[in-house]
């Protein structure tokens, strides 16, 4: 069954706000059952061109990686709303040329464990068939949605000649790591 949007920016529009709503028919409405998912790269260098997730990365968000089919997205899509939920989408730009689109926005993010909340810089490119997605690939700044999930320590970046402790020290974070 085809997605009921016109447009391809209409069929980006409508998926991205089916996510938000934790719509569970969204899978069948909106993808090809041969879809290829993939959430910030793969787990081993792949033929996308996109480096492979590292494996501290996955560990920190096991739910990144490639997901192909309907069954496997929705089980990316459960695992993923079991610790995090999606407040808000802004798609401050879709551009769409025949088949192919592309989404760049920002959205909210509340972590379920610690009750964090993130906004998140985001792009999203897809590719349909028959006025279905069946190229999906969702990039996103790793760094701030780990961070909603931190629960304790920081790193040490040395940067500009300097050591600061991220997230910040309660005194300024600029400190020395002996």
């Amino acid at each position: 069954m085809n997605a009921p949007a016109k447009s391809s920016s209409e069929l980006i529009r409508a998926y991205l706000d089916a996510v938000i709503r934790r719509d569970t028919s969204a899978v069948d409405r909106f993808f090809d059952p041969e879809v290829e998912y993939l959430v910030n790269g793969t787990v081993e260098p792949s033929a996308n061109g996109l480096p492979p997730i590292s494996a501290e990365c996955r560990d920190a968000l096991p739910w990144l990686g490639l997901h192909r089919g309907k069954e496997a997205v929705r089980n990316f899509l459960d695992h993923m709303h079991r610790n995090l939920e999606v407040t808000a989408f802004e798609a401050r730009e879709v551009i769409s040329q025949g088949n192919k689109a592309a989404a760049f926005g920002s959205f909210r993010l509340r972590s379920r464990s610690t009750g964090r909340t993130a906004d998140i810089s985001c792009s999203i490119y897809f590719e349909l068939r028959d006025g279905l997605i069946v190229k999906y690939h969702f990039l996103e700044n790793t760094f701030d949605v780990a961070a909603a999930f931190r629960t304790g320590g920081s790193w040490w970046i040395e940067t500009d000649g300097a050591q600061r402790s991220i997230p910040a020290a309660p005194d300024g974070g600029e400190k020395n790591a002996d």
